[in-house]
């Protein structure tokens, strides 16, 4: 289910501390000039991702280890540049966002955020399991400036910024799937940064090229999986002898992106079959044909998985989804 709400000209820091915690996620909050601090933020939500319109004096935020080890639920953030600048902190990267520049970050890990001016942002923020790279995969660019100005940045940013122009637009059943195209797209636009990382690290000398060289081939290898997701028969020796390569390689790859083959194929299933669930032109379909297209062959294992993961049945959770 969709919905929308708008907190308009918030005054004082310890209002917008409340704001943040209550709507985004738990932070600390500090301002040089707390008395006069104003905020106003525009929310909506959509399906399990939100949308925040953030307009901010001069102010900084941190999400400390203390908070990024408490237990909730991982999410990623990415944050679009509007008007003014800031700059994003976490895990060793450090980026500065002009206009038109955006950066993701974890959840599950530290990170600092200054605005030093006012300022107006876009943050998108998702569940993990919505991204289809491997966590540690994503970890290595927490923080890094994706430019709006060059490569994919060119085509996201743009279309990052009409969405932050029209909120109101997603309240239709329309909106999931915009929303679900947004983490799609800043997901090839990771990509194309991990690759830019990856070799900057290696240009030191060919060994450092290696773990680049393995990241092409893991990214081959879910490609495929993607392809052949609903394949209940997909397993990690039918996908190695594809790839000639042994279980023991394959295992190793997704090992060194912090999953496995199996938790990997799971989620991605998973997921799947939760956008068919809210999207509207699937209504006619039973929920056993949407998990059997997604290779779960019972439908009971399919709907205890799937309330583990996303705290509703498929029932329940289709029936919120398509407002029902």
């Amino acid at each position: 289910m969709t919905t929308f709400s708008t907190v308009a000209e918030v005054h004082g820091l310890s209002e917008w501390r409340q704001t943040v915690n209550s709507l985004l996620l738990p932070l600390v909050i500090e301002s040089v000039d707390a008395d006069h601090f104003s905020a106003r933020i525009e929310t909506c939500r959509v399906g399990g991702i939100r949308l925040f319109n953030v307009w901010a004096s001069p102010h900084t935020l941190e999400r400390t280890s203390r908070l990024a080890e408490a237990g909730a639920d991982p999410v990623y953030s990415i944050s679009l540049q509007l008007t003014g600048r800031s700059t994003v902190t976490q895990n060793g990267n450090h980026g500065v966002l002009e206009p038109g520049d955006f950066a993701v970050y974890d959840s599950t890990l530290p990170y600092r955020r200054e605005f030093p001016v006012d300022s107006r942002t876009l943050v998108v923020i998702f569940p993990q399991q919505m991204i289809a790279l491997p966590p540690r995969a994503l970890a290595g660019i927490g923080g890094v400036r994706i430019a709006g100005s060059e490569g994919l940045g060119r085509i996201v940013s743009p279309f990052l910024v009409g969405i932050a122009e029209n909120l109101a637009v997603l309240g239709g059943r329309t909106g999931l799937s915009v929303t679900q195209s947004v983490v799609e797209m800043v997901s090839a636009a990771f990509v194309e940064t991990i690759g830019v990382v990856a070799a900057t690290a290696g240009a030191g000398g060919s060994a450092a090229v290696t773990p680049c060289a393995r990241l092409e081939q893991t990214m081959r290898i879910r490609e495929h999986i993607m392809a052949r997701l609903g394949d209940a028969d997909l397993t990690p020796a039918v996908i190695a002898a594809h790839h000639f390569i042994s279980t023991r390689h394959l295992h190793h790859l997704f090992r060194e992106q912090g999953t496995s083959v199996a938790t990997w194929i799971r989620e991605r299933r998973l997921e799947m079959s939760r956008r068919d669930l809210s999207d509207p032109m699937r209504e006619g379909e039973t929920i056993r044909e949407v998990a059997s297209r997604w290779g779960f062959v019972d439908a009971t294992h399919f709907s205890t998985l799937f309330r583990r993961t996303y705290g509703a049945s498929p029932r329940e959770y289709r029936r919120s989804a398509l407002g029902e």
